[in-house]
């Protein structure tokens, strides 16, 4: 399994860790994964690659910015 790649999509994951950049954080490190996209992994493909952000439907976390 490539671990560059989206194990649903075959699209680049954009994984900072795979890439060998292991100083830096990966993206999904501050992303909210929709659990359903992770349900879509068979048993084979859990845990050896991640998922690129459109297939994980990634919302970066922000702080709530409220009107005052």
């Amino acid at each position: 399994m490539d671990t560059e790649r989206c194990p649903l999509c075959g699209k680049a994951n954009q994984c900072v860790i795979a890439a060998g950049h292991s100083d830096e954080p990966c993206w999904c490190f501050a992303a909210k994964i929709d659990p359903a996209a992770l349900q879509r992994l068979t048993p084979g493909q859990r845990n050896r690659a991640c998922l690129c952000p459109a297939c994980a439907k990634a919302v970066q976390v922000t702080e709530s910015s409220e009107p005052d």
